[in-house]
């Protein structure tokens, strides 16, 4: 599609950094492939991070590489001495095939982009494509921060922020980004307040008597327990929540025992448990660990739960909310800029930068099922079409100067 279509498709009126950011379309694809091509595991990301720096350099942009890690940071100075605001976006890729036929599926075995970060990192170098060419009018600075180790818990914020990419010049806001294949392609979707639930992986091992299947009598099966410990959860942990507030709890693996005729001496499960807010968290875990304590000891078997804290909520601005929906209006219409009222199930490290600094993290619809892209997020088969890389940039470029051009 020519450049002009696409554009009049995102939005009906003319946008400066819109239409600089689709004449960008074609370098912004060929990166988006080369990364999606060469992915890269938390932490791994040196080719991902190589690309990142000399993409920023040629810009004439000031880069600081090996930040707690593979992580990245560009630094863009305008004039004067104004705010500073970032840009954040997470590099890593997800340990999972790629089952896509096209020229640019992985190449790395075991290794794929399914969750969009190779289209968050291409978005943040157009926008700094977008804001370099306008630095002499920047009335301020901008910081691009380019985050390892997204997917995979403890994450890769913390260590940036602990290295201090928040400060030097110290950041007054910040913005982020994800895609999201629930809302229609080119849609700009933001939630003030609370945008996305608190979380926990957990491991539990229930143990029980093993033995002979023919002697039932002499075991204790911890499959069962197992299985009694399961639906008890499903039925009573919602019972602990009012009326419409949101709750992920699933069991998402269970091990236990090698053959028909023996009955195992254990069974691990692993699972899930989201909610609205770290306090409803920390409520609810300990809730779930005297369900399975009365289920388990009762009937004489032992048990174990680990625990692994995920990333607390994000918490979006509500003024820069306000300035952010202005901003993406000015790039596709108001029409498509979503105020949305329920909290996203999903989490992200971003929250830890959001907790130093006021931030917004908004959502960028990618939905086009008569394009064939309508597969979700950690699919094998997950694309989108690469028009949302120039919309991507503009909104975030448009945000950037208008927050350093308020009051």
């Amino acid at each position: 599609m020519e450049n002009s279509k696409a554009e009049e498709k995102v939005s009906g009126s003319s946008n400066e950094f819109l239409e600089k950011a689709f004449d960008k379309l074609e370098a912004l694809r060929s990166i988006r492939r080369d990364i999606h091509k060469h992915p890269e595991l938390g932490m791994q990301e040196k080719r991902t991070a190589a690309l990142i720096a000399e993409q920023l350099r040629n810009l004439g942009i000031e880069v600081q590489t090996e930040v707690a890690g593979t992580g990245v940071v560009g630094l863009l100075r305008g004039h004067g001495r104004g705010k500073t605001v970032a840009l954040r976006a997470d590099i890593d890729a997800l340990p999972m095939r790629d089952l896509k036929s096209c020229t640019y599926a992985s190449e790395n075995p075991g290794v794929a982009h399914s969750c969009g970060h190779d289209a968050h990192t291409t978005i943040q170098l157009g926008a700094a494509m977008l804001l370099a060419e306008r630095r002499d009018a920047l009335a301020g600075n901008v910081k691009f921060i380019f985050q390892p180790s997204e997917d995979t818990l403890p994450g890769g914020a913390l260590p940036m922020i602990e290295a201090g990419v928040l400060k030097k010049p110290g950041v007054d806001a910040i913005f982020s980004l994800h895609l999201y294949p629930n809302f229609e392609q080119g849609t700009a979707v933001v939630k003030s307040g609370a945008a996305s639930t608190s979380s926990i992986s957990f491991t539990l091992t229930i143990r029980g008597t093993g033995g002979h299947v023919g002697m039932p009598h002499k075991v204790l099966n911890p499959i069962l327990l197992a299985a009694l410990v399961m639906t008890n959860a499903q039925s009573l942990m919602p019972k602990n929540l009012a009326p419409g507030e949101p709750l992920i709890f699933e069991f998402a693996s269970i091990h236990g025992g090698t053959v028909g005729n023996i009955v195992p001496p254990e069974v691990v499960l692993k699972g899930s448990l989201r909610v609205s807010s770290p306090e409803l968290l920390e409520r609810l875990t300990g809730r779930f660990e005297t369900l399975i304590r009365g289920v388990v000891e009762p009937a004489g078997g032992s048990c174990h739960l680990e625990v692994q804290k995920g990333y607390p909520t994000i918490l979006n601005d509500p003024q820069l909310v306000s300035l952010f929906e202005k901003a993406a209006t000015k790039v596709v219409g108001s029409e498509r800029v979503i105020e949305y009222d329920k909290i996203m199930t999903g989490g992200d490290d971003a929250a830890y930068f959001q907790q130093r600094v006021p931030g917004v993290y908004w959502w960028l619809g990618i939905a086009n099922a008569a394009g064939g892209f309508d597969q979700p997020l950690h699919s094998p088969h997950f694309d989108f079409d690469e028009e949302v890389l120039a919309v991507g940039a503009a909104v975030q470029a448009q945000a950037v100067m208008d927050f350093l051009e308020a009051e």
